[in-house]
């Protein structure tokens, strides 16, 4: 019996919405108090009791599981979006050069990190979607992935920012977001864009500055870029060793190591110009001594 009231309150909602289900527990329950006032008998103030229980807990466990059906049809959705996206930026077929690409991550001493990506690209296809691939280097618990925070612009002339663009985000494995942008049009061919994206990543740098595991700061490009730079902000307090990732030290065209501070916080950078294809570059810190001065 109560398996047959539960398929008809999941039909009801189905049909109905839950908004007309509220609706109608609500009257059920306003009924069931006016039987109680009138009678004022105690079985029927314990059976209206029951039965209006027996109802909030049937339409709670069905609100439940729709919302997990629903959750996981999004998800689903998701990843063939991300699926298909790669599809369209196909590698072999580049939709744009990267002219200037700079990263600037700013490391708390919890952890938690703020990033701001800034690309300038010439188009030199058909773009439909721009693809772009970010990692913490660590496999984050769904409670740390479900409160990272992207916001993607178009910067205009002078650097200011302009409307936001659509993103889709799918985390394709533990620690790797996939971010999808999507243009409201095709930018034309030979035109040049400008887009700021920033992220609020909680947790994002904790094994380097509570464990001090060392954590590499890279890129890796599908097609050749003129410049590109990433720019990591440590807490105040702290020191790093760095060593380059994918390039010999004494490599022309490439930096890695320790740059002028932000606010007394120390600030390490790597940068490069004509950055190779398929290369992963840039470079590793590793944190010194044992504390952390907030």
């Amino acid at each position: 019996m109560l398996d047959r009231f539960v398929q008809w309150l999941d039909d009801l909602l189905a049909e109905e919405g839950a908004a007309a289900v509220v609706r109608a527990v609500l009257g059920l329950m306003s009924f069931a108090m006016l039987l109680a006032a009138v009678f004022g008998n105690a079985a029927v103030k314990a059976g209206a009791f029951v039965v209006t229980t027996l109802v909030v807990l049937s339409l709670g466990l069905v609100l439940l599981s729709r919302q997990r059906v629903l959750k996981r049809r999004v998800e689903e959705n998701v990843a063939l979006v991300a699926k298909y996206s790669k599809m369209v930026a196909d590698d072999r077929h580049p939709s744009y050069q990267v002219i200037k690409w700079e990263e600037h991550l700013v490391v708390e001493a919890n952890g938690d990190a703020r990033k701001s990506l800034t690309i300038r690209a010439k188009v030199v296809n058909d773009l439909q979607v721009l693809r772009l691939v970010e990692g913490c280097r660590w496999p984050q618990p769904a409670r740390y992935r479900s409160r990272v925070r992207v916001d993607v612009r178009k910067l205009l002339v002078g650097d200011l920012p302009g409307a936001s663009l659509s993103t889709t985000k799918a985390w394709v494995e533990d620690g790797k977001l996939v971010l999808i942008v999507h243009f409201p049009r095709p930018p034309r061919l030979g035109s040049e864009i400008n887009i700021a994206i920033g992220f609020e990543w909680p947790g994002r740098c904790e094994p380097l500055v509570r464990n001090r595991v060392p954590e590499d700061f890279v890129m890796r490009f599908q097609t050749p870029v003129v410049y590109a730079s990433y720019k990591v902000v440590l807490p105040r307090g702290t020191d790093a060793y760095v060593e380059p990732v994918g390039f010999d030290e004494n490599e022309n065209g490439f930096f890695a190591g320790p740059s002028a501070e932000e606010n007394g916080r120390p600030v390490f950078l790597f940068d490069g110009f004509d950055l190779p294809e398929r290369r992963t570059i840039g470079m590793r810190l590793e944190l010194k001594g044992r504390g952390v001065t907030v």
